[in-house]
């Protein structure tokens, strides 16, 4: 029962504060003014879609789409998380992909919690934090789901 209630919580979480660190800038945590208004704002109701759509899920039920959306959103997402940043970060292959053209111009001058390698993808504080709560919210909504 409190599986559920933490799975919505960390989805809830997890939603807002990616809207508020794509919208808002809180330099030195983040650098939005980097992006163009629209830039923003489609990368903002897209995450607002999928991400509401998850807790949605949690919220209304455990079954049919309700019960597999957050099983698949979740994990692809952290998927997707971690070969935008670690990869990039871990792999010498990786790091000098076509994606990290803009990385320096974007997230140079963001906090960093772990040491920058030069010439590759070091994911900021503010991308940690992000991929940390993703990983408790899937771990909570499997947990949830399948108990």
């Amino acid at each position: 029962m409190y599986t559920h209630y933490f799975a919505l919580a960390f989805a809830l979480l997890l939603l807002i504060y990616h809207q508020v660190t794509t919208v808002v800038s809180l330099f030195p945590w983040n650098d939005v003014e980097k992006y163009s208004r629209k830039e923003l704002l489609l990368e903002s109701l897209t995450n607002l879609v999928l991400m509401g759509t998850a807790a949605v899920c949690i919220i209304c039920g455990n079954s049919g789409f309700f019960h597999y959306y957050p099983l698949i959103y979740y994990p692809f997402l952290l998927f997707g998380e971690c070969v935008q940043w670690w990869l990039p970060y871990f792999s010498e292959k990786f790091s000098h992909s076509k994606v990290n053209f803009d990385y320096e111009k974007l997230f140079g001058r963001t906090t960093r919690l772990i040491p920058n390698k030069p010439g590759k993808r070091t994911p900021d504080a503010n991308h940690i934090v992000l991929h940390l709560i993703t990983i408790i919210t899937t771990i909570f909504v499997y947990w949830d789901r399948l108990s």
